[in-house]
C-alpha cells in the first residue's frame, strides 16, 4: 500500500464522500416512495474489494452495518462476479435487516480483478407475504414472509427485465416497487462512473490507499476515545411488549456491557428465547443496532463511520434467542423489532458508561426514540387504483435529555442523521387519508433536572376512499416505555395507537375538536396493543404518539423559571409542573418562589417517609475527588479507601466497585407516575411493569429511576 500525503488523503477522502452523497441524491430523485423520498430510509455505502466498509451515507445506519455481511455472502455465493454486475439480495439471513430492505451492490474491477464495491439498501413498500406492507405480523416462520431472493439484476450493465418482474410481480404495489429498483440501479451506476472518473485522474493505488487508511485512521480515533473511559461494566434491559396481532406476551431484551482497555463487549445472555413471531432478529440486525448509538454518541460525527467500528465492537448473541434467531425463524419485523429492541438497550447502557466516566458525560444519552410506531396504510383510490405506503410520523419522537442541556424534540431516530417525518401535505397527496392534526404532544418529555425531547402526536382519517386497512407493528411501548432517564431522570412517553369509532369527520375538522380533551371521555375509543390491524372508515380516526425521551437528574432540581418556560410553550402542563417539578404557578402563570421552595421540601419529605429499607446516613466529608459519577455520586478516596458517596450531601453509600442502588431507599409508584403518556392502554396502571425510584437516604435526591417488572410477573 503506497503512502498518501496528508493534503492528499484528504482531497480524495472528501472527493469519495461526494460520490457517495450523489448515490443517494439519484434515490431520492428517481424514487416516488413517502418514506424513501421524504423520510430517507436508504442508505449508500462505498466498500473495499473484500467487502470492508470505507465510506457510509448519513441515512439509515443500520443498512451499511449489514451491507458489508451481504457482500461478503455474494463473493463467496456468486457463481461468476462480472464488471458491471449488479445483485439484489434481501435474505435477512444473508445480511439483510429484513425482506423489505433490498440491497443492491456492484462490483468495480480494475485490470481484471474487483478493486472495490457499491452498494445501497431501500426499504420498499411492499415486497409480498400475508400482511399488506410486508411487515407480516401474523407470520410464524420465514416461509409466511415475503419471498427472500439472491438475484442478479444487471448482467454486465444490462438489465435483466425478467428478474425486475420476477421482483415486482411480488407486490401489492408493484409501481413503486419498480420505480425504486430503477432508483437503486440509477444510483449504482452514477457511482460507478464517478469512481472511474476519479481513477483515472488519481490512480487506482491511491484511492484504495486512501480507503484503507480512512478505516485504519477511524479506528486509531476510537480506540483512543475508550481508552480515555474507566473499565466497567454496565446493565441494561428493554421489553418488548406483543410479538403478533392477540399477543400481549413480554419479551426481555437482557444487555451487559463491558469496557475492556479500548474494546467494547456487548453480552445479550440472558435475553428471551426467539418467538414464534416476527419481531426476531437475526445476528446481523443485533449488532446493527448496537453499534447505532456508537455511531451517534462516540463517532458523534467526528470519527468516520466504517468497518473500524467492527474491530472494537464485540458482540454475544446466544444461538436461539431473540437477538440471534436461527432459521426458519419469521424476521420479517427484525428492523423494528429486535435491531430497534437492541439500540435502545445499548443506548441506555452506553449511557451510564458515559456518565462514569466524567471527561464524556457531556455525550450522555439515556434514550432516543426507543420505539417504531410504524404505521402502514393501504386502500383503493376512487380511481380503483391500489395505494398504500408506511407513514413517517414516528420520527416526531423525543431523544434523552443530556448532563447540560434538556433533550431534543422530534428528534427523528438513532438509525438515521437524515431520517425526516413526511411533509403532511405531501401524504395527503399520495394516499388516500386527511390529517386531522400533527402537533406536539405535552407531557410527552420524561421529567428530570432536564428534561427529555418531546413526541409528536398524528391523526388522521380515511379520505376519497371507502375504507382503509392499517397495519400497526408498534415496536413497543403500549406497557412500559423503555424511553429510559438516567442518574434520576424519569422515563418518557411510551408508544401507542388509538382508534376512534364513528366520529363525524367532516364536523370534526370544522369544528377544530380537541382529541386529547376526547381521549378522556373514552366513547368509541381503541387503545391497541403493539401489534394490530384492522379496518377504518371515513369516521373512524386514527391517532398515533412515538416515544417521547427520558429525563437527567431529579425533576426537583431544574431551575422554576425554566418550568415556567415550558408551562408557557404548553411543552408542560400546569398539573406536571407542580407534580413532577414541584413549581407553584400563580393564576398569572408566575412562579411562586416560596410555595415552590415549600413544595419540593415537601416532596423531598415524602420520598424519605414513603421509602423502602433501613439504611443508616453515613456523611463523610473531604478525601480526594477521584471523578464524578453521574449527577449525584462522586469516587473519592479516604484514608486509602475508594468510596462512592452522594455529591450533595457526602452520604457514603459502599466501596468501589460495588452498585450504590442497593445500598439507596427505594419507592415504588405506578407508571402513570413518570407522566399522562406512559402506559396510556391501562390508564398509567400497568399490570406488568412498575416504577422504582432508588433515593439517597441522606438528602432525598433521585439517584435512579427504572421501569421494572414486577415480582410477580414473568417475561
Amino acid at each position: 500500500m503506497i503512502e498518501v500525503d496528508p493534503i492528499t488523503f484528504e482531497v480524495i477522502k472528501h472527493r469519495l464522500w461526494q460520490i457517495n452523497d450523489e448515490q443517494g441524491l439519484t434515490i431520492r430523485t428517481i424514487s416516488a416512495s413517502p418514506i424513501v423520498v421524504e423520510g430517507n430510509d436508504f442508505n449508500c455505502a462505498l466498500f473495499t474489494g473484500e467487502g470492508e466498509l470505507a465510506v457510509a451515507g448519513a441515512y439509515v445506519s443500520s443498512h451499511i452495518t449489514t451491507m458489508d455481511v451481504v457482500l461478503k455472502n455474494v463473493l463467496t455465493e456468486a457463481s461468476e462476479i462480472n464488471d458491471e454486475d449488479i445483485f439484489v439480495v434481501n435474505d435477512p439471513y444473508m445480511g439483510c435487516l429484513h425482506q423489505n430492505d433490498i440491497a443492491a451492490v456492484s462490483p468495480l474491477f480494475y485490470q481484471g480483478r474487483i478493486v472495490l464495491w457499491v452498494g445501497n439498501t431501500l426499504h420498499h413498500a411492499d415486497v409480498g407475504g400475508i400482511d399488506e406492507g410486508s411487515f407480516c405480523v401474523n407470520a410464524t416462520n420465514v416461509f409466511q414472509e415475503a419471498p427472500r431472493f439472491f438475484l442478479k439484476i444487471a448482467d454486465r450493465g444490462k438489465v435483466s427485465r425478467e428478474v425486475e418482474r420476477t421482483i415486482v410481480l411480488n407486490s401489492r404495489l408493484p409501481d413503486t416497487v419498480a420505480l425504486d429498483l430503477r432508483a437503486q440501479i440509477g444510483a449504482i451506476n452514477v457511482a460507478r462512473q464517478r469512481l472511474n472518473d476519479l481513477i483515472h485522474e488519481r490512480g487506482i493505488e491511491t484511492v484504495l490507499a486512501v480507503m484503507q487508511r480512512s478505516i485504519d485512521y477511524a479506528e486509531e480515533n476510537l480506540r483512543q476515545f475508550l481508552a480515555e473511559i474507566p473499565d466497567g461494566r454496565w446493565h441494561s434491559e428493554v421489553y418488548l411488549d406483543g410479538d403478533r396481532v392477540g399477543s400481549d406476551r413480554l419479551y426481555r431484551i437482557s444487555l451487559d456491557l463491558e469496557k475492556k482497555g479500548s474494546d467494547l463487549y456487548f453480552d445479550y445472555s440472558g435475553t428471551d428465547p426467539q418467538a414464534p413471531g416476527a419481531i426476531n432478529a437475526t445476528e446481523h440486525g443485533c449488532y446493527a443496532g448496537t453499534v447505532a448509538p456508537i455511531y451517534d454518541f462516540i463517532c458523534n460525527g467526528t470519527i468516520d463511520w466504517n468497518s473500524s467500528i467492527k474491530r472494537c465492537v464485540h458482540l454475544v448473541a446466544p444461538t436461539g434467542t431473540l437477538v440471534n434467531a436461527q432459521h426458519p425463524a419469521a424476521v420479517s419485523i427484525c428492523s423494528i423489532g429486535m435491531t430497534w429492541l437492541a439500540m435502545a438497550a445499548a443506548t441506555k447502557a452506553l449511557a451510564q458508561m458515559l456518565s462514569s466516566s466524567g471527561k464524556y458525560r457531556e455525550l450522555i444519552c439515556p434514550s432516543f426514540n426507543v420505539s417504531c410506531n410504524c404505521v402502514n396504510v393501504f386502500g383503493v383510490s376512487r380511481r380503483g387504483q391500489r395505494i398504500g405506503a408506511l407513514l413517517s410520523d414516528h420520527r416526531g419522537a423525543g431523544a434523552g435529555a443530556r448532563s447540560f442541556a434538556d433533550g431534543f424534540d422530534h428528534a427523528g431516530h438513532a438509525f438515521s442523521y437524515l431520517g425526516l417525518m413526511g411533509n403532511v401535505e405531501s401524504q395527503e397527496w399520495k394516499l388516500p387519508i386527511l390529517y386531522a392534526f400533527r402537533r406536539q404532544l405535552v407531557d410527552s418529555g420524561g421529567p428530570g433536572k432536564y428534561r427529555g425531547g418531546l413526541s409528536s402526536a398524528s391523526a388522521f382519517f380515511p379520505y376519497k376512499t371507502e375504507k382503509l386497512l392499517f397495519k400497526g407493528t408498534n415496536t413497543a411501548g403500549t406497557d412500559q416505555s423503555n424511553a429510559a432517564g438516567i442518574d434520576g431522570g424519569y422515563p418518557g412517553a411510551g408508544s401507542q395507537v388509538i382508534t376512534i369509532r364513528g366520529i363525524d369527520s367532516r364536523r370534526w375538522l370544522e369544528q377544530k375538536e380537541d382529541v386529547i380533551e376526547y381521549l378522556k371521555s373514552g366513547s368509541g375509543v381503541e387503545y391497541q396493543p403493539s401489534k394490530s390491524e384492522g379496518e377504518i372508515e371515513p369516521d373512524d380516526l386514527v391517532m398515533f404518539y412515538p416515544p417521547g425521551g427520558g429525563g437527567y437528574g431529579d425533576p426537583l432540581d431544574r431551575d422554576p423559571q425554566r418550568v415556567r418556560e415550558d408551562v408557557l410553550n404548553r411543552v408542560v402542563s400546569t398539573e406536571c409542573a407542580r407534580n413532577q417539578y414541584g413549581v407553584v404557578m400563580k393564576e398569572n402563570l408566575e412562579v411562586d418562589e416560596t410555595e415552590t421552595w415549600q413544595e419540593r421540601q415537601r416532596l423531598l419529605e415524602q420520598r424519605l417517609r414513603e421509602a423502602d429499607g433501613t439504611v443508616s446516613v453515613r456523611k463523610q466529608t473531604g478525601g480526594e475527588v477521584i471523578r464524578r459519577i453521574g449527577e449525584y455520586l462522586e469516587l473519592v478516596e479516604i484514608a486509602n479507601d475508594r468510596l462512592i458517596r452522594c455529591h450533595h450531601c457526602q452520604h457514603v453509600y459502599c466501596s468501589d466497585g460495588d452498585d450504590p442502588r442497593n445500598h439507596a431507599l427505594v419507592r415504588v409508584h405506578a407508571l402513570k407516575y413518570a407522566g399522562p403518556w406512559v402506559c396510556r392502554r391501562y390508564s398509567g396502571n400497568s399490570p406488568n411493569f412498575e416504577l422504582l425510584e432508588h433515593i439517597c437516604p441522606g438528602c432525598g435526591v433521585l439517584i435512579d429511576t427504572v421501569e421494572r417488572l414486577k415480582l410477580d410477573v414473568k417475561s
